[in-house]
């Protein structure tokens, strides 16, 4: 009898728990920020957002201080629980990603949505958020990673010579809280391990000292990264990565974890048709909300150390724009087959490029390749970081054009 009555005992855990659970990637869509349509927001475009939720009863809204040009940096806090989490965006002024799918998190935590109301109030009690969004506000200004003096404001954590480094430190200090989120933007070329697709979402648990060594801090931060790794992988799969956790002295993400913060680096990277990082922007949403239910429950602790070292490597210079592989030059008497590859609507790199990919990749195999404009040094064919016309072409006649970087089909 007993053991039909845990059956029966676990079987309304599992069916409770299953009626509070909302999927977070179908919810984005209904509740993001309708006035933050691309990446390009300046301070002027969130300001107004993040202080009208002063006016609802659950946010406090506090202002830190101002950037060098006088931009007002905030914070948003949202309740009550005693594990105390944190989040910054945009300490790279051209970093926005997350800074718009913070936007989207204040509208659902103020508006709530249809079956949301339970594990709102769950979060509430559990768990305190802190954020600070766009915290290098002069840099999304001109949109550059810089702020006004030109620091790399992610190298000031211990000489604190900017504001708004010292705005972020105060904040650690004072609330002490148990994570900490440090949300950026990576280049689009990553790959994810040794020829794997490009990253759209890397992770860190950054190491606290040049040894590397895991303590109860950063073990943490690598649970809850095995356990983000989990939630994103049927949304991207082959797309996650990790970055290599090499000691950074003068980062605030070393130091935050070295100070008694679990930290998790974010960095969004690219996607396929993605221009504007809005499915990266979704992405992040569901990344976080359901990073805060997870700490709200503990369940990050079922993960170890294992899961978070499973995620490949981030592969810089593993990913190209477009790319044309087995293509047939002649040159004379003799003929090559050549792999071709652009970023940016320049020529990258020519040559045996089997270990990368692209975002657009075709294979020319059976089409010969040859120059139609864009001279380089005599003799050659052509050289990287130009951005030479060139046909495309097999024997049934059908022909392409290649410039700026994409193929343009004559048939």
């Amino acid at each position: 009898m007993k053991y039909f009555i845990l059956f029966v005992a676990m079987s309304i855990i599992a069916l409770s728990a299953k009626a509070q659970s909302i999927d977070y990637y179908k919810l984005h869509d209904q509740v993001k920020e309708s006035s933050i349509t691309h990446k390009y927001s300046r301070h002027s475009d969130i300001e107004p957002l993040v202080k009208k939720l002063a006016n609802h009863a659950d946010f406090e809204v506090t202002h830190l201080g101002n950037s060098v040009q006088g931009r007002s940096i905030n914070l948003v806090k949202w309740g009550a629980g005693e594990r105390t989490v944190l989040l910054w965006s945009q300490m790279h002024g051209d970093e926005p990603t997350a800074t718009m799918a913070l936007m989207d998190i204040f509208r659902l935590l103020e508006h709530g949505a249809p079956d949301f109301d339970a594990i709102r109030e769950k979060l509430h009690r559990e768990v305190t958020l802190l954020f600070i969004p766009m915290l290098n506000p002069d840099g999304a200004q001109v949109y550059e990673r810089r702020n006004a003096v030109g620091v790399d404001l992610n190298r000031d954590a211990l000489r604190l010579t900017n504001p708004e480094a010292r705005i972020l430190k105060q904040v650690r200090d004072e609330y002490n809280p148990l994570f900490g989120f440090n949300l950026h933007d990576q280049s689009r070329f990553y790959g994810a391990g040794i020829d794997g697709d490009p990253v759209a979402i890397a992770f860190l648990a950054p190491a606290y000292n040049h040894e590397k060594d895991v303590n109860d801090v950063r073990l943490r931060a690598m649970q809850l990264i095995g356990a983000l790794n989990d939630v994103l992988e049927p949304y991207i799969p082959g797309r996650i990565a990790k970055y290599d956790d090499t000691f950074e002295p003068r980062a605030f993400g070393d130091n935050i974890q070295k100070w008694g913060t679990s930290t998790i680096l974010v960095e969004s990277g690219g996607y396929p048709d993605d221009n504007d990082n809005q499915y990266l922007r979704k992405l992040n949403f569901v990344l976080l909300m359901e990073a805060f239910e997870s700490i709200a429950s503990d369940s990050y602790a079922t993960y170890d150390e294992a899961d978070y070292e499973a995620i490949p490597f981030n592969r810089g210079n593993g990913v190209h724009d477009l790319m044309v592989k087995n293509a047939m030059v002649q040159i004379g008497d003799l003929s090559f087959t050549l792999d071709l590859a652009w970023r940016n609507e320049r020529l990258t790199d020519v040559g045996d490029l089997s270990t990368t990919t692209g975002y657009d990749v075709f294979d020319a195999d059976g089409y010969t390749i040859r120059k139609l404009s864009g001279s380089d040094q005599q003799g050659t064919f052509v050289s990287p970081g130009g951005n030479p016309i060139l046909l495309l072409e097999n024997k049934d006649g059908h022909r392409g054009i290649i410039t700026n970087g994409r193929i343009f089909w004559l048939d």
